[in-house]
């Protein structure tokens, strides 16, 4: 059981590496100011798992509450943009999307230094690893169940009722993603890289063109990412969707792609994936399961062939490696695992390459 974090399982550490320094009278002072029922900030735990944004579990007189903070130091334009994070999970909040309710939101630099809210503290679990070696065999399919469930509610949002349509433009979202985060790459990794280069590519080669249904997309969409209910008896049920950075609107199967794509990745890897295991043998919902869940729940037909969605996906996973090779050369990077990230970017890359070169069906 682990406290909500932002890339799965959070552990207790001595070892920060960019995150700011608490003040704790000054921010317990102006948490107690400014959170209807805030007060008495006892105690504040940095939480490792992620390399997005620095989070803490705060206990107070009130209840425990979970920090998140911008990293201190320079960022990359357009990262770490927590007021548009906040604003989205606030407005999702008592939707048919789980996620905790935010407090407030700081933009008062003088108070720890960078941006940051706070939020409901939940208890509950979050999968690490794509396998879920964790669970029994038997309970393994119900929790891949709930989590495209989960996708396909984010995707079925009424982005017109809700609100958030300054979050991105409907339109041309993958020639826009893909300009985005060549521009990412070649800010962190000017020398470059030749198979990220060769992906590019590829990608520019197999790109769709032309108009597409918008709608909200999580823009991380992994099981580490999901929080479910700690009940061991009764079955798997996502009780919050996390981390919500790269949020905007767009082409549904860029989340799709994200989900299936780093399934694809070595078992062996930093972040494991399944590549080469026996998914019937362990549980585990083939490929062709999970697509036909998710256009059963969408109400759409099913899609066969998702080499560029996901292929696309592993390209901005290894991007975003990039930026972390970088932050972690500046001093700047939020965990430790940063820089064995960011030095195996080709992983991501490769990865991307093979998927492209496969069948157009996976099954």
């Amino acid at each position: 059981i682990a406290p909500w974090c932002d890339s799965g399982i959070c552990e207790m550490t001595a070892s920060v590496v960019s995150a700011p320094p608490l003040d704790l009278d000054r921010l317990g002072a102006w948490l107690q100011a400014e959170v209807r029922g805030f007060r008495g900030l006892r105690e504040a735990q940095r939480l490792i798992g992620g390399n997005s944004n620095p989070i803490w579990q705060l206990r107070a007189d009130s209840g425990c509450y979970i920090l998140r903070t911008q990293p201190a130091g320079q960022l990359l334009k357009s990262a770490h943009a927590l007021d548009r994070e906040s604003r989205l999970v606030t407005t999702l909040h008592g939707t048919a999307v789980p996620v905790p309710k935010i407090h407030v939101l700081c933009n008062d630099l003088d108070i720890v230094g960078v941006q940051f809210y706070l939020m409901d503290f939940i208890e509950g679990r979050v999968h690490r690893h794509v396998g879920l070696p964790e669970l029994p065999t038997g309970r393994r399919r119900a929790v891949y169940a709930s989590a495209i469930d989960s996708l396909a509610a984010i995707h079925r949002t009424d982005i017109d009722a809700l609100g958030p349509a300054d979050f991105g433009r409907p339109g041309n979202y993958f020639e826009r993603q893909f300009h985005r985060w060549c521009q990412q790459y070649r800010t962190a990794m000017p020398e470059g890289d030749p198979e990220m280069e060769r992906l590019i590519a590829a990608l520019e080669h197999t790109m769709p063109h032309g108009a597409h249904r918008a709608v909200l997309l999580h823009g991380d969409s992994r099981l580490d990412n999901l929080m479910f209910a700690a009940d061991e008896e009764a079955a798997p049920r996502v009780i919050a969707v996390l981390d919500w950075e790269l949020s905007t609107l767009g082409h549904p199967l860029a989340d799709l792609g994200q989900f299936l794509a780093v399934q694809s990745l070595p078992a062996d890897y930093l972040l494991p994936g399944l590549a080469g295991v026996d998914r019937p043998a362990q549980g585990l919902p083939s490929e062709a399961e999970l697509r036909e869940r998710y256009f059963r729940a969408m109400g759409e037909s099913p899609v066969a062939d998702l080499r560029f969605f996901k292929a696309f996906a592993m390209f901005r996973q290894a991007a975003m490696s990039a930026g972390l090779r970088r932050r972690a050369a500046l001093g700047t990077a939020v965990a430790e695992s940063a820089l064995h990230f960011g030095n195996t970017m080709a992983v991501f890359a490769r990865v991307g390459l093979d998927i492209l070169d496969r069948p157009g069906r996976s099954d």
